[in-house]
């Protein structure tokens, strides 16, 4: 393992990526990326290795990446054993390295596909996400009460 670089990370987009509303296995891989990427983001691993790192199958790991992928915080882009985090998540030596790398014409930064305002949308495993589902269809007004309330009688 190779040891994590010290420095600057953007910490206001730290801040926004709870948006991104990753898996837990998402996130668990960005953890390591991020724990084991070179000043500027890019990461030498293979996906076995990460399956074996956090005692996954490759296929969750496949599926986790593809993800992290799909909102933009790595490259769609990468040869095979490497990963490539967005320059605006990846590490650097210091602030001037991140303006520096970021300003370069050979740096590419591709969009990034979650809201970055200031409050997270619902997470994905929320089933009420996309529904007509009301907790409160009445807007707080106390139920009717029954006219007639039911005999109660003993069991037995």
């Amino acid at each position: 393992m190779s040891s994590p670089i010290a420095g600057f990370h953007n910490p206001q987009l730290y801040e926004v990526l709870p948006n991104a509303c990753l898996s837990a296995t998402a996130r668990d891989i960005f953890d390591v990326l991020t724990a084991r990427q070179e000043p500027g983001g890019l990461v030498h691993i293979r996906q076995q290795e990460l399956a074996q790192r956090l005692g996954l199958s490759q296929s969750a790991v496949s599926r986790a990446i593809g993800q992290l992928r799909d909102k933009g915080i790595i490259s769609e882009r990468q040869r095979k054993g490497t990963l490539l985090i967005h320059p605006l998540l990846a590490g650097y030596e210091s602030l001037a390295h991140m303006t520096n790398h970021i300003a370069a014409p050979d740096t590419h930064v591709w969009p990034i596909n979650f809201p970055v305002g200031d409050i997270r949308p619902p997470r994905v495993r929320d089933g009420r996400t996309g529904t007509d589902f009301d907790p409160d269809p009445d807007g707080g007004e106390d139920a009717p009460a029954p006219e007639v309330r039911p005999a109660l009688r003993l069991a037995g």
